[in-house]
């Protein structure tokens, strides 16, 4: 392939992936965390040096984590310059319902797993199995379902 015809199929390539990424933006709103997950190569990464005071709540990207978040509320990102996993009050976090795409668990009580959402901790797979969630699988009085290890599940 010619220097050429290279340099049209890249270009080619990343208007593609700006326009997928715009219309993801426009279409979260009405998705659930699960359909999200399953676009999240099109969310723009986590920036902390962008000014988030600029940004529309709802605004959705990817921490360096991995984990797909939503902007609560527009903040002024000079002040608060932490990942989004420091930041719960700015930051809403999505989780998926596909056993393949589970993330890391975190206790997030403005984001709770919700009965079917899934997590990875301590080298399983799980899923909850009621609503307002933010124990750890394992702990006694709440329900998780152990659906493997995560090589298992996840390959």
């Amino acid at each position: 392939m010619s220097a050429e015809n290279k340099a049209f199929v890249l270009d080619t390539m990343r208007k593609i992936g700006r326009t997928a990424a715009l219309n993801l933006q426009e279409r979260a709103p009405d998705m659930s965390g699960t359909e999200i997950i399953a676009e999240e190569s099109f969310l723009p990464a986590f920036d902390a040096a962008r000014q988030y005071l600029n940004y529309k709540a709802g605004y959705v990207c990817q921490t360096a984590k991995g984990n797909a978040v939503k902007l609560v509320q527009p903040y002024d990102s000079t002040i608060f310059t932490g990942q989004p996993e420091e930041l719960p009050a700015q930051w809403g976090f999505y989780w998926s319902t596909d056993p393949k795409k589970a993330k890391p668990f975190l206790s997030l009580a403005t984001s709770p797993y919700m009965t079917g959402d899934c997590c990875t901790y301590e080298g399983h797979v799980w899923r909850s199995g009621q609503d307002g969630n933010t124990w750890a699988p394992g702990s006694v009085g709440v329900k998780w379902d152990d659906l493997g290890t995560i090589e298992e599940v996840q390959g």
